[in-house]
């Protein structure tokens, strides 16, 4: 079976925009993928951002409109991926297919000193499950892959291998108990095109490493042809970064777009390692991959 044709990705929401005009960056990730297959193009919106409005307020500025969206994918359930979805389910104005864990309307906190986070502080989405059934998001929770279009999919719950990947800081109420929380929520999309896998995420909590080796075992793919999204590596040691790119390096994608909570230091040691790869990617952006 041969991969999808052309992938072309937007930024809805990052960070950092490189744009003096009207495009808005805010905290948050959110990215319309766009894959082509023998004619098809199917439409998926990888998080919703923080608030919702600097993701309306760039579609309007870029033109896309996002009623023609098939499904929305939620990483994981932190505020500043699933902050938008109600405002993002009101504008498409018919039910969608809303992909989540099903730890995702699990109540979760964190403690992040070295990310301003001093006390224990609510991390999840501002919103109720109802909510987002009454907005006409059609729910598939899943802790395994979910099949979006020809060649498309989530990566479901992601296997943990790497020693140096372990989400710390995180904590979570699961049946009445308080305890750490390891994140298994955290999920990414995958587009199998004739160059390889494109690996999209949304934070990447699961450990960069961890979503790239999984996302070719369970796609069966010799090959990564790129990676896109949030490595959060902002507040990771030399040691982890360092291990990380050297992993990187010996998969060796031939794009590689570190975003939103990757971190200037990681950012610069992978332009640094692999030169040819590296690709900024900034709100208001479009990339283009023709397979």
């Amino acid at each position: 079976m041969s991969g999808v044709s052309s992938v072309k990705v937007t930024v809805l929401v990052d960070n950092t925009t490189h744009y003096e005009g009207p495009i808005l960056a805010e905290n948050g990730i959110s990215l319309l993928i766009e894959a082509e297959n023998e004619g098809l193009t199917t439409r998926v919106l990888l998080d919703t951002g923080l608030t919702g409005d600097a993701l309306i307020k760039n579609c309007e500025e870029l033109k896309i409109s996002l009623d023609q969206v098939d499904a929305i994918v939620i990483s994981h359930n932190h505020y500043d991926h699933t902050g938008g979805l109600l405002k993002v389910l009101a504008e498409i104005e018919k039910p969608v297919p809303v992909i989540i864990h099903p730890d995702v309307f699990k109540p979760k906190y964190a403690i992040l000193p070295s990310l301003g986070i001093n006390k224990l502080t609510y991390t999840g989405p501002p919103y109720v499950r109802s909510e987002v059934e009454d907005k006409g998001g059609l729910l598939v929770p899943s802790r395994d892959p979910v099949p979006i279009g020809e060649n498309i999919m989530t990566t479901g719950e992601i296997a943990r291998k790497t020693s140096f990947e372990k989400p710390e800081g995180f904590y979570m109420i699961e049946e009445g108990k308080f305890k750490r929380d390891n994140l298994l929520d955290d999920q990414a999309l995958l587009v199998d095109t004739e160059r390889g896998v494109i690996v999209f995420t949304g934070c990447g909590h699961s450990g960069i490493i961890n979503t790239i080796k999984h996302a070719m075992k369970i796609m069966n793919a010799e090959k990564v042809y790129a990676v896109i999204g949030g490595f959060h590596l902002i507040d990771a040691s030399e040691e982890k970064i360092g291990k990380t790119v050297s992993e990187l390096k010996e998969i060796s994608p031939e794009i590689i777009a570190p975003m939103h909570c990757t971190g200037f230091k990681a950012k610069k040691k992978i332009s640094d390692v692999l030169p040819s790869a590296f690709k900024e990617l900034y709100c208001g952006d479009r990339l283009e991959i023709t397979c």
